[in-house]
C-alpha cells in the first residue's frame, strides 16, 4: 500500500508503508523546521522550503532511478535520510560542528537515535550501511558527481527562489543514467548534464553565495560560536531546529537575534574577487585572527567585524563518466562547455569583510590594507558596492 504526497516540484510522490514509518518519526519530522537554504529568504522571500520536502524529493528521484537501474531499498532509505544530520539553518551550522564537535552532517549515525533507530532496526536496515551510502563510501546514485541530491535541490531551490537558472531537464537526465560502480551518463544525456552544470554554475553566485546570504550566515555563525565558547555544548546543536537556534540567540546574543529577525544586517566593507589580492596567502588566513586585527586597526569592537573567506567551489560534476562510442570519458572531455564552466567556477569566489553601516569606511580601509587589496578598491567602496 502506498501513500501519496503532493510535491511542488515533482507532483505526486508515492511513499510505501516502510517509508511512511521512517517519515513519521520525530527525528525525521525535525527536518520540517530546518530551512533548506538557511537565510536565503532574506533575499528571496519565497525560499522557505525545508530539508523535509527536499528529502522526499531526493527519495523520489532515487526511486525513479531504481526502476531504471535496479538496486536495493537500502539506497532509497539512504536517499530519504541523507539530510537527517543537518543542524539549524542547514550549512549555517556546519563549520561550527566540524570545529567544535568533529561532526559532519553526513555522519548520520550520531543523530539516528530513539524512535528512528528502532524503526530502521525493525525494518531490517543497518545504520552503518545507510551512512556508508550517504557519505559516499559505498557508491550509489545518492552521493556522486551527478546524483539524486543535486538533481532535486537545483530544481527545488530554483522554484522557491524564483530564480530560473536552476531549470534543466531532470527527467531526460534520469532516463539517460546508468550505474556500474559509479554513475555513468549515456551519450544522449550529455545535453541534460550540461544544462544541470550551467544551472549549478549560475545558482551559486545568485543564490547560495549571494552576499546577503553570506552576511546573515556569518553573523549567525559568529554569534553561535561566541555562545559555544562561553560554555554551550556544541553537540546540542545537532538535534536542534531553526526556531530553537533562534531562541538560543535571543537568550544569549540578543543584538544578533534582533538583526537577523529584522533584517538589520551588516554591510559589505570589502567584497572582491581573487584577482584583486594574493589568493594563496588569503586562503591561509585565519578568519578570527583577521577580524581581531582589522578591528584593532579600525578602532572598532571585534564583534562588529566579520571576515568571510569561503572555500573554493569545485565543479566535481564535470568528472562524471560519459559513455561515448563504446568508451568511458569524463564529461569535461566530452563537452567543451563543461570544461569552460569548470574553469570559470573559480571566478565566482569572493572575499568579504562585513561590518555595521557606521563603520564601513574605517573597516573597509583597514581590510584593504590588511589583505593588500589593489588600491582601486579604496576609491569609493560605497560606489563600487552599493548597499
Amino acid at each position: 500500500m502506498e501513500k501519496s504526497v503532493q510535491d511542488t516540484v515533482h507532483g505526486v510522490i508515492k511513499l510505501e508503508d516502510w517509508m511512511v514509518e521512517i517519515v513519521d518519526t520525530p527525528q525525521f519530522q525535525r527536518l520540517r523546521r530546518i530551512n533548506q537554504l538557511g537565510f536565503a529568504n532574506l533575499v528571496y522571500p519565497g525560499a522557505n522550503h525545508t530539508r523535509f520536502e527536499h528529502s522526499l524529493g531526493v527519495m523520489h528521484v532515487t526511486r525513479l532511478l531504481q526502476k531504471r537501474i535496479g538496486f536495493d531499498d537500502v539506497v532509497v532509505a539512504a536517499a530519504l535520510l541523507h539530510d537527517i544530520g543537518h543542524a539549524p539553518f542547514s550549512h549555517g551550522s556546519e563549520r561550527l560542528l566540524e570545529k567544535y564537535a568533529a561532526y559532519n552532517h553526513e555522519s548520520i549515525s550520531k543523530v539516528v537515535r530513539g524512535e528512528l533507530k528502532d524503526k530502521l532496526n525493525d525494518l531490517g536496515f543497518r545504520i552503518s550501511e545507510i551512512e556508508a551510502i550517504v557519505t559516499g563510501k559505498r557508491k550509489s546514485v545518492v552521493n556522486g558527481e551527478i546524483d539524486a541530491d543535486r538533481m532535486d535541490y537545483l530544481v527545488r531551490d530554483s522554484h522557491y527562489t524564483g530564480v530560473a537558472y536552476g531549470v534543466f531537464d531532470i527527467y531526460r537526465l534520469i532516463d539517460k543514467i546508468k550505474f556500474d560502480d559509479a554513475i555513468i551518463i549515456e551519450q544522449g544525456g550529455v545535453k541534460a548534464a550540461e544544462s544541470l552544470l550551467i544551472s549549478r554554475f549560475l545558482m551559486y553566485p545568485t543564490v547560495y553565495f549571494h552576499h546577503v546570504c553570506r552576511i546573515a550566515r556569518k553573523m549567525y555563525e559568529r554569534a553561535i560560536e561566541r555562545i559555544i565558547e562561553s560554555g554551550f555544548e556544541a553537540e546540542r546543536l545537532i538535534m536542534m531546529d531553526d526556531m530553537e537556534a533562534m531562541m538560543l540567540l535571543k537568550e544569549k546574543e540578543k543584538e544578533i537575534y534582533d538583526r537577523l529577525n529584522n533584517r538589520k544586517l551588516f554591510k559589505r566593507a570589502v567584497y572582491v574577487s581573487r584577482r584583486s589580492l594574493d589568493f594563496r596567502e588569503v586562503m591561509r588566513v585565519n578568519e578570527r585572527r583577521a577580524e581581531k586585527e582589522i578591528a584593532e586597526i579600525a578602532g572598532v569592537d571585534e564583534k562588529y567585524v566579520i571576515v568571510d573567506i569561503p572555500p573554493v567551489e569545485e565543479m566535481k560534476e564535470s568528472g562524471v563518466m560519459v559513455e561515448t562510442d563504446g568508451e568511458l570519458k569524463p564529461l569535461e572531455e566530452v563537452s567543451l562547455l563543461v570544461k569552460a564552466l569548470k574553469d570559470a567556477t573559480a571566478e565566482n569566489w569572493r572575499l568579504g569583510v562585513y561590518t555595521e553601516k557606521k563603520f564601513l569606511d574605517r573597516v573597509g580601509k583597514a581590510a584593504v590594507d590588511y589583505f593588500g587589496i589593489e588600491k582601486v578598491v579604496q576609491k569609493s567602496l560605497d560606489e563600487i558596492f552599493p548597499h
